[in-house]
This record gives structure tokens, C-alpha cells and sequence, in this order.
């Protein structure tokens, strides 16, 4: 093989995980807003907590849903931690798609046979971006959860006051 075709061979090569990088990326970009809207829902819904309990008598109404923001916020809670574990996953996967690349383009420069090195790199890569998409997908699952039994209890509190 000529020295053009094998430069060309290890750019072709070097370009694998480029692809899976800028895969992870994407990912990345849509997990980052949707923590920071759960933050943001767990700000306001202490907000509301706190403007309930200043209230110097508490009726029915205002219990329940101190009970129903209070449930709520725990399961922001774990939502939050689930994107967050799979942002971290996420970046983890980018550094191993990179220590890939960097293993390709090493053994061209230095003709050592890293291999074996590289496969556990791009795995390990592989590995990350797929408990990365798992959490995404656990987070989501309790997005679910979280907005059904948000509409419940919605329900439940106009039916009462509509009794009134």
C-alpha cells in the first residue's frame, strides 16, 4: 500500500468515531435544556411551597397540595439525577470516541499495533453512549409519571373547589 492510500486509510478510519462524536454531541444538546427545565420546574414549585406555608391558616386545598408539590419535587429530583447521569455518560463516550481517534492516528504515526487498545477504546465509547441513551430513556419514562399524576391531582383540587 502506498503512503498516500495509507494516510487516506487511517483519515477514513479516524472519521469513525469523528461520527460517533458528533452522534454524542447531539445527544448532549438535548439533554443540557431539558436539565436545566427541571431545575428551573423544582425552583418554581419551592416557590410555591414557600408562598402556601406563609399563609397563616392552611386549608384542605392548600395540604393537598403541599403533598402533591412535595411528591413532585422528588421526582424532579431523581429526573435531574437521571440527566445528569446521562450527560455524564454521554461526555464520557465523547472522551473515549476521542481516545480512539487519538489511538488510530498514533499507530499510524508510530507503527505500534494499539489495536486492541483502540476496539476497547470505541467500545468503552460504545458502552457510555448506551447507558447515556438508557438513562434518557429511564428520565423520560418518569417525565411521564411525573406529568400524569400532575394532571390528577390538578383534577382532583378543581373538582373540590368547584364543590364549594
Amino acid at each position: 500500500m502506498s503512503i498516500d492510500a495509507r494516510v487516506f486509510s487511517v483519515i477514513q478510519a479516524m472519521l469513525s468515531p469523528a461520527v460517533m462524536i458528533s452522534c454524542s454531541g447531539l445527544l448532549l444538546l438535548t439533554l443540557t435544556p431539558k436539565l436545566g427545565r427541571v431545575i428551573d420546574r423544582i425552583r418554581l414549585l419551592n416557590q410555591e411551597k414557600t408562598g402556601i406555608a406563609k399563609k397563616t391558616t392552611l386549608a384542605d386545598i392548600d395540604s393537598e397540595r403541599l403533598q402533591s408539590i412535595e411528591h413532585q419535587i422528588d421526582m424532579l429530583v431523581s429526573r435531574a439525577q437521571l440527566l445528569k447521569r446521562s450527560s455524564g455518560a454521554t461526555l464520557l463516550a465523547i472522551l473515549f470516541f476521542v481516545i480512539t481517534s487519538a489511538f488510530i492516528g498514533f499507530s499510524y504515526i508510530s507503527e505500534l499495533h494499539l489495536v486492541t487498545m483502540t476496539l476497547i477504546a470505541f467500545m468503552a465509547g460504545m458502552f457510555f453512549i448506551f447507558a447515556g441513551v438508557g438513562f434518557a430513556y429511564w428520565e423520560i419514562r418518569i417525565s411521564h409519571n411525573t406529568i400524569k399524576e400532575e394532571i390528577e391531582v390538578s383534577r382532583a383540587i378543581v373538582a373540590h373547589l368547584l364543590k364549594k
